[in-house]
């Protein structure tokens, strides 16, 4: 998935009216057979299983989404693969320092970089950043998840060049998410949707025009999306002249392309086929760091979960290393955070329990459970039957259920496994989704944290959905408490103070459980040059990828 974090929704709205926007009529009128035959110099083949729903990051469902969305449009900045900030269309990261933050914290302002065009030719200024601000916190845009945005008071331009931002209070994550990588949105063209009431149906969607290094040519939907290069990017020209991602059915059908010479590279592979892809003649594998994680949650509405030592029970019968090891062959690593190993903000000393089924069964024997005649625990009001939601057709997730269901029959809790289609499991509150909703007992999926450590949008009481993504629908006092500070100051050592509260927090409480740290394993042909993996995305670099 890697996905960034929140852009793991679907938007559903009621049908509205609009009219074509000029230039951005159907994709049908323009499709274009993806390329099935050899290589060819100054094409890249990219091959995935996800596909977006629509190519406009502010509505858009799948994790793909965002990340094709470096290739057709642009940030405040990119982020490079050692995490840091680069310049795009802000000149610079604004600081205290440096003036950019007012001494307050509640004032930030970005000096933009001339001649930035969109697609179609116009000028992106400081209008179309403003008016992306108020698309995004427009209610009538099925845009879910705002978080920082709620704190912004207003967002003004002094000139075509200049962006002021008035901040209600101070939160700190703000920089990394306005405009960012963080904050899932990209920058969006007024000249083209500042008349809409709402974007949710705009033909945009389909064929987006962006600023980014690579325009969309055609998307011919369930088949695949080309992509040209963009000869008037402010860069400079892309080296590549075209990719084109084409969506296949399977994993295995993606590895049978790259064996035949058909696909040149899939980014963030399918760790479960680890062995495989080393063999194949052409075709190199990176591992990579990855800041997104495996869990597996709590559903805290329900009356039998919401006892701790079920929980803590549950998390000390699953071997956590035997995930990694059988179902990753060691590309993933295990931990018990879900800050990265390399942020500033995790913390080493929180102690964790280690894999032991016998402590689980007495744990659990003292909340008064016993293993009836079928060997399943009962305590005379009913039994420990639990349903467990994931990704349908994802090897790893279905491997990974297997062991936990494996793990947790040893101690007496039978699983019923419940694969789900993304667009039906990870789909809105609005639209009937089967994690937001609530309806289901323990879910497993991936998040991700973004460049800075704020995790209020999982932990925090008030992001419970549509709000927010806390799934878990957990509210505690002291995450809340620690969350709020954490987002109030710029000062890291107090910043580092509340996260180790919150993962004490979560260590004691158990809302979820971390079942492995993602390690990103780039398969691509030994003829791509200058690709360079990245903890977030791997298109942050594309205007630089060669074909030879």
């Amino acid at each position: 998935m890697g996905a960034h974090r929140k852009l793991r929704v679907i938007f559903i709205a009621a049908a509205v009216l609009f009219l074509p926007l000029a230039g951005c009529g159907s994709n049908a009128s323009h499709e274009t057979p993806a390329p099935t035959g050899g290589p060819t110099a100054g094409v890249l083949r990219l091959v995935e299983t996800d596909q977006p729903d629509n190519l406009n990051p502010l509505i858009a469902s799948q994790p793909i989404a965002l990340e094709l969305s470096y290739l057709t449009y642009s940030f405040f900045f990119d982020v490079d693969d050692r995490s840091r900030l680069v310049p795009d269309v802000a000149l610079e990261v604004p600081t205290v320092p440096n003036g950019g933050i007012s001494p307050d914290g509640k004032t930030i302002t970005y000096h933009l970089r001339k001649g930035v065009r969109w697609q179609d030719g116009q000028p992106l200024t400081s209008r179309d950043v403003v008016f992306t601000y108020h698309a995004i916190v427009n209610p009538r845009n099925n845009v879910q998840g705002l978080l920082g945005y709620e704190d912004i008071a207003d967002v003004v331009a002094p000139d075509d060049y200049t962006v002021v931002v008035h901040m209600k209070r101070v939160d700190s994550p703000i920089v990394t998410l306005f405009m960012c990588l963080d904050g899932d949105y990209p920058i969006l063209p007024a000249h083209l949707l500042a008349t809409y009431p709402d974007l949710n149906h705009a033909a945009y969607n389909d064929k987006p025009i962006g600023s980014g290094p690579f325009s969309v040519v055609d998307w011919v939907r369930g088949d695949h999306i080309t992509f040209a290069a963009n000869p008037d990017y402010w860069r400079g020209p892309p080296k590549l002249d075209k990719i084109v991602v084409s969506f296949v059915g399977s994993n295995a059908q993606i590895v049978d392309r790259l064996r035949s010479g058909q696909a040149d590279a899939w980014f963030n592979s399918d760790p479960t086929l680890y062995p495989e892809l080393t063999q194949l003649g052409g075709i190199g594998v990176t591992i990579a760091p990855d800041n997104n994680f495996g869990h597996l949650d709590f559903n805290l509405r329900d009356p039998l979960l919401q006892d701790v030592r079920v929980r803590r029970a549950i998390e000390l019968a699953i071997d956590r290393r035997k995930i990694v090891e059988e179902a990753t062959h060691d590309v993933y690593q295990t931990t018990d955070s879900d800050q990265p190993f390399t942020s500033w903000a995790y913390d080493r000393r929180v102690p964790h329990p280690a894999y032991d089924p016998n402590a689980a069964t007495a744990l659990l024997r003292s909340a008064g459970w016993h293993r009836g005649p079928d060997g399943v625990l009962a305590n005379g009001k009913g039994r420990i039957e639990l349903q467990l939601a994931f990704l349908e057709g994802n090897s790893l997730d279905k491997q990974v259920a297997d062991i936990l269901k494996g793990d947790l029959a040893a101690v007496g809790i039978q699983i019923d496994e419940r694969p789900y289609p993304e667009e039906r499991f990870l789909s809105s509150l609005q639209s009937g989704g089967v994690v937001y909703n609530g309806r289901y007992q323990l879910a497993m999926f991936e998040w991700g944290v973004g460049l800075d450590p704020d995790d209020s949008w999982l932990y925090a009481c008030d992001q419970q959905p549509p709000q927010g993504e806390n799934s878990t629908f957990w509210c505690d006092p002291k995450v809340d408490a620690a969350e709020r500070g954490a987002r109030a100051t710029f000062d890291v050592a107090t910043r580092r103070s509340d996260y180790a509260v919150i993962q004490s927090e979560i260590a004691d409480q158990v809302p979820m459980i971390f079942l492995y740290a993602q390690r990103r394993a780039d398969v691509y042909s030994t003829r791509l040059v200058g690709f360079r993996p990245a903890p977030t995305f791997a298109y942050w670099n594309a205007w630089r990828w060669e074909m030879r």
